[in-house]
């Protein structure tokens, strides 16, 4: 009977779902869309959702408009502590048009920040810009490479 109630047990450990569409909201306000074709959710501690086939988040402002935009073929969301953790083919890009591509991403919810330590590209419309590890804003409006690695085109801030 002890066999049987312990298989039961880990059958119910795990939620499947398809076709997601999930939105995060915060004091009232829509922040972010999270679509993905699969999940898995573990309820094991520390319990974590698993998105094994990609997954795609809109990030929001408080006028509804798209900050940044989030996709990666692997994404895993730890439940306990907000962090997200991307990885394969990851790309952010912003409303300015930068975009990072890394293929390990972290985010830190609580904090509001990306963070990597592996190897980065990140495209504006003027440069390309190579480097290992990152740290970087939710909207990623403000980035920091720990180890650049390029060209830089740099403004003249005498010619107003």
């Amino acid at each position: 009977m002890q066999a049987i109630m312990r298989l039961d047990q880990k059958a119910a450990v795990t939620e499947e779902g398809s076709k997601i569409e999930s939105y995060y909201s915060q004091m009232g306000r829509v922040r972010a869309k999270l679509t993905a074709p699969t999940m898995k959710r573990y309820l094991e501690r520390p319990s974590y959702v698993e998105f094994n086939h990609g997954l795609k988040v809109l990030s929001y402002n408080d006028s509804l408009t798209v900050e940044s935009t989030v996709t990666a073929r692997y994404g895993k969301y730890f439940e306990n502590d907000d962090n997200v953790f991307l990885r394969d083919s990851v790309v952010v890009i912003n409303r300015e048009g930068k975009r990072l591509d890394c293929n390990e991403l972290n985010w830190d919810s609580k904090r509001g920040k990306f963070y990597s330590n592996k190897h980065v590209r990140i495209s504006t419309p003027t440069d390309t810009i190579y480097g290992t590890g990152l740290e970087s804003n939710q909207d990623f409006s403000n980035y920091n490479i720990i180890n650049p690695q390029g060209q830089v085109m740099v403004q003249d801030s005498t010619l107003q």
